[in-house]
């Protein structure tokens, strides 16, 4: 491992020498590089808003890290869970991306001490974090794996652990290439609590001990309920400039080139006399100016909630999303959803998410990060994948003029949902066991859990 890690830093501090003509450009002048750029490369100490906390104060903290907005909310209610167990004040969060820790300050600050970039992987940014935060323990949610942050763990004989872990495919081929270097990192984890069998059998196939790899579930579902009184959903509606009448259509985490196809499929609609209130919410926020501009190339009205602010809503414009933190309550909102990233190759998005709102899901045929939830939804009727734009619309236009069906629909996502609860305690005495017997834990922490 020793000369892995030279071989590492070495490249890292080439590739640091030979783009820096590139690289001090982009921290300059790209508002999302230059905004995070020295949290992480020196992470600040504790403030007085903070708690006036010191170092030595931190000594007995248990840091939890996620990678970005996704991984943010799977890991809010074991934040919360830890909280309760460890107290706010010994927990510390940290994400790698600006939204992620944007999401982190909305949803996570109340349950946390500290929240914080996580730091480059240099031994300089690492060291640096680790006397700031000094934890007792780490938890890692989902992915998000850097050699110097795990071996400087190691040399200091602070647990890691890996928590609602998964292994797609396409990345268990990844690390079956690069093996010589994954297994050793892998190995570092006290514990990794896998969602299902598969990827328990997946990372036991990379070469870790059956001990290691514990299912534990999908954290995911133990996300906490969207509660919206009756008169907030006015007010949104008001917000968004619907007046109601129309169905409402939400397209949440959208990626590039997959607005192009929305926008087809909402004409084809209009073709046939079926008006629908489109709310797209594109995965990057930042994107929103050119997601409208996508539109219009179609010969469609679009605008961003930013424009509506200083104007009324064009008739019959789409509706784009340029902040964060409302996607689950404009799931709330709608009368049908569509969840992103699964018309084009990026692997789809978090479906649970309208699920927890009873609402009838759409996604496309590339949803190989949420495999297993995606398929569990299709076998219940509680979503349907669409292929094109015209599979889109037909489908649309289909659960639109039966509201039975709708409906039905829209509750078996909720069950589902419902029936896989349990990850986050299930996740918790896995971690509580292993420290109090020694590492002798069962491989699956209950016997409901199904295999995928």
């Amino acid at each position: 491992m020793r000369l892995v890690l030279v071989v590492y830093n070495t490249l890292m501090l080439a590739a640091l020498c030979l783009f820096c003509p590139l690289w001090i450009p982009l921290v300059r002048f790209r508002q999302k590089y230059r905004k995070t750029f020295f949290s992480r490369l020196w992470m600040a100490p504790p403030s007085g808003f903070e708690g006036s906390v010191d170092a030595a104060d931190m000594s007995t903290a248990v840091w939890i890290h996620a990678l970005s907005v996704g991984e943010v909310l799977s890991a809010e209610p074991l934040v919360k869970a830890l909280a309760r167990q460890h107290g706010v004040k010994n927990l510390v969060f940290t994400a790698s991306t600006r939204t992620g820790v944007e999401t982190a300050r909305r949803v996570i600050a109340p349950h946390v001490r500290l929240i914080r970039h996580f730091p480059y992987d240099t031994l300089f940014s690492v060291n640096r974090a680790l006397a700031v935060i000094r934890p007792r323990a780490v938890v890692i949610v989902e992915t998000d794996l850097w050699p110097n942050f795990l071996c400087l763990l190691k040399r200091r004989r602070i647990p890691v652990y890996l928590v609602n872990a998964r292994l797609s495919g396409r990345s268990y081929r990844g690390y079956k290439r690069i093996a010589f270097l994954m297994v050793p990192l892998l190995s570092i984890f006290r514990r990794i609590c896998v969602q299902a069998e598969r990827d328990r059998h997946r990372f036991i196939d990379l070469g870790l001990p059956d001990e290691t790899v514990v299912i534990a579930g999908n954290m995911k579902f133990d996300q906490p309920p969207v509660d919206v009184p009756p008169k907030a959903y006015e007010q949104l509606q008001a917000a968004l400039g619907f007046q109601g009448g129309n169905p409402v259509w939400v397209a949440g985490s959208t990626h590039p080139h997959e607005e192009k196809i929305l926008g087809k499929a909402l004409q084809r609609l209009c073709t046939d006399g079926l008006i629908v209130d489109l709310i797209v919410v594109p995965r990057d926020p930042d994107r929103a100016g050119d997601v409208c501009d996508e539109f219009c190339g179609l010969g469609l009205q679009a605008m961003t909630m930013a424009q509506l602010e200083t104007q009324k809503r064009l008739p019959g414009a789409v509706m784009v999303v340029d902040r964060l933190g409302i996607l689950r309550i404009l799931y709330a909102l709608a009368d049908v959803t569509f969840v992103g990233g699964s018309l084009v190759n990026a692997g789809g998005h978090n479906p649970l998410e309208p699920a927890s709102v009873a609402k009838p899901i759409l996604f496309g045929p590339y949803t190989d990060d949420f495999d297993w939830i995606s398929r569990t939804l299709e076998k219940s009727g509680g979503a349907r994948r669409v292929a094109n734009e015209k599979d889109l619309s037909d489908t649309i236009r289909e659960l639109l003029l039966d509201d039975k069906n709708k409906n039905e629909m829209g509750q078996k996502a909720l069950a589902v949902l419902n029936r896989h609860q349990g990850a986050v305690a299930r996740t918790m005495a896995i971690i509580n066991v292993d420290a109090l017997s020694g590492g002798r834990i069962p491989v699956q922490a209950s016997s409901g859990l199904l295999g995928a």
